[in-house]
């Protein structure tokens, strides 16, 4: 069977045009959003393959580095911080989990609207490729675009290429749980395993590699969650004197927002994190039921209908108010 009949006919067009620029690019550099996650940091990688495989020079980017939760990723490439050491100028972006250039943060920002650019994403928005454009919201992680990409290029799903795929597939639909797992996802779970990679072994890498810092923060977070709504909203404030009294990093909180969700009679969940004085991140999920990226779109966040966030330029008390003020609604 062609590679190519393993792309659903939805998304086949779309790889297929995409697959058709990346052999004409030359020195690129390949960027997610910062705080990159499994999604972002999986289809950095999967990309840098792509690239890697058609011979082309490539350097990878994010200003925020690998976090350590996902330090057991292998990258072809040293992932860059700034961009004063590459070892030529870009010629090209490929950005990818992203369509705003302010997440992309660092030096970067400024300089990627100036570049001829590649976008592949699956959030809500208009994208910011010139070169080429794969918005796709339907899709349950970038990596799952990127994959269709590969099998349109006759790139075989093995190896670490596979094992980034499945990373993005794995962590956006919170271990083929969340609404978003279709029978796409599943059909290339399977074309995946298939190919070699031990989905066993990855899963171990992602759920037991919980720091010591994290789970004393959880710990003391459990103790800070403030329900509201009858026990339909839950919400946590997280300070930086919080994070600091434990000596965790702003990624420990990673997955907290998802575990409010879970809690019996939970509909809406919501963490704050002051990042400073007057600046916050909130990240928000759901029930499938309630459109929570509607409720960030309209504090100029994004996401997904289910899992969305933004950030706030305001203090802890404040975003904290606005976002149950946002919330609310959504319950009565």
């Amino acid at each position: 069977m062609p590679l190519t009949e393993h792309i659903p006919l939805p998304y086949r067009q779309k790889a297929q045009e995409v697959a058709a620029v990346l052999p004409s690019l030359s020195r690129v550099i390949i960027s997610a959003h910062l705080n990159p996650d499994g999604d972002a940091l999986g289809s950095v990688a999967a990309c840098a393959y792509l690239l890697q495989h058609l011979g082309k020079e490539f350097v990878l980017y994010s200003v925020s580095g690998v976090p350590v939760f996902l330090h057991f990723l292998s990258l072809p490439a040293p992932l860059m911080t700034d961009l004063s050491h590459l070892p030529f100028s870009p010629e090209q972006a490929l950005l990818v989990d992203l369509g705003q250039f302010h997440r992309i943060g660092g030096d970067l920002e400024s300089l990627a609207p100036s570049l001829p650019r590649v976008n592949i994403d699956h959030h809500e928005g208009e994208g910011v490729g010139t070169l080429a454009s794969w918005v796709e919201p339907k899709a349950a992680s970038c990596t799952q675009l990127i994959a269709y990409v590969a099998l349109a290029l006759g790139i075989e799903l093995e190896g670490e290429l596979a094992r980034a795929i499945a990373l993005g597939l794995v962590t956006d639909t919170g271990g083929f749980v969340h609404g978003n797992t279709s029978a796409e996802v599943f059909d290339l779970a399977a074309l995946l395993v298939r190919g070699g990679l031990n989905m066993a072994a990855l899963r171990e890498d992602i759920d037991s590699n919980i720091r010591h810092e994290r789970f004393a923060l959880w710990g003391e977070l459990v103790g800070q969650v403030e329900f509201q709504m009858d026990g339909q909203l839950a919400i946590c404030a997280v300070s930086q004197q919080m994070l600091a009294n434990v000596h965790a990093e702003r990624e420990d909180l990673e997955g907290f927002v998802e575990y409010l969700r879970r809690l019996r009679g939970v509909k809406l969940s919501a963490v704050v994190r002051e990042d400073s004085a007057q600046s916050c991140k909130f990240s928000l999920r759901s029930q499938p039921a309630f459109d929570v990226c509607a409720v960030a779109r309209q504090m100029h966040g994004g996401g997904h209908r289910n899992a969305a966030g933004g950030n706030l330029a305001v203090d802890l008390k404040t975003a904290k108010e606005m976002i149950l003020q946002a919330l609310k609604p959504l319950l009565a």
